[in-house]
């Protein structure tokens, strides 16, 4: 089979197309120096829309990924990659078929299922407003049913790593270390809390600092990206996760979904240490 590098991505979905789009982004990721297309295809629930789907096709043939509940729909849908020789996958087939075998039962056939407004759903958009309300140090003396806190100096991922927490239901504060001010440990209301430390490389983090004072268009906080500064700032970080017997993770390199999956893996370990005591 002859190697390409470019590939045009149809993800087709009759729903918010996140499942399919994060579906893909995984499986792409095993592959490097590729050059994707996306061709993003939402709420796809009738033949006008299938109709546009096709045209597309006919001009960007490549690969398809979708997930349709719809039977008429699907069958149109696949009797055009069929009929054009595109290759294609229902993404959610292996799952549900498995599921359905070990449960006895069929499907309920219901679109964007798993965006229904239930309890977990409710629970995970109170905890991203939770992640908000106790962003960078704000209302710590009121963390008394938080899930987790993290510590880190600025530009440690720390507010979009307690974001995606929240999206997964984690209540998550967080804290800015700042230079010679001590961490107010005495505030903390829950001194049983799992606290996780953050820290990174002092070249990488001098990058993103700098990257943020162009961005901000600040020319009066040159300390801010100082490289020596910026390495006594990590130290003393680091001295105080020592001190406190706090788990560190180092978010150099990592994407958020990294960083929260290391925290979540970490605080399992806590829970399970905690229940076994």
């Amino acid at each position: 089979m002859a190697k390409i590098n470019q590939l045009h991505l149809h993800l087709i979905s009759d729903s918010t197309g996140e499942t399919v789009h994060q579906y893909a982004r995984a499986g792409l990721g095993q592959f490097q120096d590729i050059n994707i297309t996306e061709h993003i295809w939402t709420l796809v629930r009738n033949k006008a829309h299938i109709d546009a789907v096709e045209r597309n096709l006919e001009k960007n043939p490549g690969v398809v990924l979708f997930s349709i509940v719809d039977i008429e729909i699907r069958q149109m849908l696949e009797k055009i990659c069929n009929d054009k020789g595109v290759p294609s996958l229902s993404i959610l087939d292996p799952v549900v078929d498995l599921f359905s075998t070990v449960l006895g039962t069929q499907t309920t056939k219901k679109v964007g299922a798993q965006h229904k407004l239930d309890t977990a759903y409710f629970k995970r958009m109170a905890a991203v407003e939770y992640a908000v309300v106790h962003d960078d140090g704000l209302n710590i003396e009121n963390l008394h049913d938080a899930d987790m806190l993290l510590v880190g100096v600025s530009r440690t991922s720390k507010t979009p790593t307690s974001m995606y927490l929240g999206h997964r239901g984690f209540k998550v504060g967080n804290y800015a270390l700042v230079p010679n001010v001590p961490f107010p440990i005495e505030k903390l209301p829950n001194k049983n809390i799992f606290i996780v430390g953050l820290t990174t490389d002092p070249k990488r983090l001098m990058q993103v600092r700098k990257t943020r004072l162009q961005h901000l268009s600040d020319s009066n906080n040159a300390t801010y990206a100082d490289i020596e500064l910026i390495t006594n700032e990590i130290r003393e970080a680091r001295k105080l996760f020592t001190q406190h017997n706090w788990p560190v993770i180092d978010v150099s390199r990592r994407s958020v979904e990294e960083i929260a999956a290391s925290i979540i893996h970490l605080h399992r370990q806590w829970l399970d240490d905690k229940e076994n005591v």
